[in-house]
């Protein structure tokens, strides 16, 4: 339902300034109600007796899939994707999506917990692991409910501007704007699975402390190892070296204080452990394709 939010925060935002809305909104459905994610069951209006629609949303609950769609369903989908300009999959309505073969050679996401099921049910599709949502010509995709929020932000930037899209942010709550390719998760949650408690702990420790010393002679130390031997261990549990890691860390911390303070960049650099401005613009320009200047203008709340 946050899309269906954002969407109509930008038509009461308009109203407000005595401008038509962008949008008309119908729940539909092959059933009369359906029952949320939440719990509270909402009534839907009959899906076959839509004729004309600009945008089709299919949302889904927090369960992965374990059965096909329903052929009514399918057919009905299938009759509406033909008709819409755009299509949208939030969440695990994706997976209805690959079913009426709208993802086959389309980069798409998920829920990060379906990632997997959906390369299974959907063989063609070019599944992308870390994306709150993706555009490949008319279809969308978006990973949870909030990525969902994040996807609506950037219709709405496209359908009425950003100054709409940036009231539509900050009547939710939301950051004015997080790009499709950012992570779904950091990388606390992203190496959750598969470390044994001592790489965990030290895991652990490079989080809490970006700025640390923590070149591969410091680590192996810390763990007990020969930095042969704790390189070698650390990429099989993590599926990266040391050395990525600490950057990736180093670059999470940034984007968080550049957005959440009013530090100057080369104090974030300093608190980050990169040492200088410049060495925090090079990696941080590298790894998340912006620089910290430009992150911090786009994102950061005002």
């Amino acid at each position: 339902m946050g899309l269906y939010e954002a969407f109509e925060a930008a038509n009461r935002i308009l109203a407000s300034r005595d401008r038509p809305p962008l949008y008309t909104l119908d729940l539909v459905g092959v059933q009369d109600a359906t029952r949320s994610a939440a719990g509270p069951v909402l009534a839907t209006a009959a899906i076959a007796d839509v004729a004309d629609l600009h945008t089709l949303v299919v949302g889904g609950a927090l369960e992965i899939p374990d059965a096909p769609v329903s052929p009514e369903l399918r057919t009905q989908i299938a009759r509406l994707a033909d008709a819409a300009e755009r299509v949208v999959g939030v969440c695990m309505g994706t997976f209805v999506l690959g079913d009426v073969g709208l993802l086959d050679g389309r980069r798409c996401t998920t829920h990060w917990l379906a990632l997997q099921r959906l390369r299974e049910c959907v063989p063609a599709a070019l599944v992308e692991d870390d994306a709150l949502y993706t555009e490949d010509g008319r279809v969308w995709t978006s990973a949870g409910a909030s990525a969902g929020i994040d996807l609506a932000l950037q219709l709405i930037r496209r359908d009425g501007g950003p100054r709409l899209a940036l009231s539509v942010a900050q009547v939710l709550v939301m950051f004015a704007h997080r790009p499709g390719g950012q992570s779904q998760f950091g990388s606390a949650l992203r190496l959750g699975a598969g470390l044994d408690d001592r790489m965990r702990r030290l895991v652990a420790g490079v989080i809490r402390d970006p700025a640390g010393d923590h070149r591969v002679a410091g680590l192996a130390a810390r763990a007990g190892m020969s930095p042969r031997n704790f390189a070698r261990v650390f990429r099989q549990q993590t599926g990266e070296t040391p050395a990525a890691f600490v950057t990736r860390v180093r670059v999470e911390a940034a984007q968080r204080l550049l957005v959440s303070a009013d530090d100057t960049v080369a104090s974030v650099a300093a608190d980050c452990g990169f040492g200088s401005e410049d060495t925090l613009r090079r990696t941080f320009l590298r790894v998340r394709g912006v620089t910290p200047t430009a992150y911090r203008a786009r994102f950061a709340a005002h």
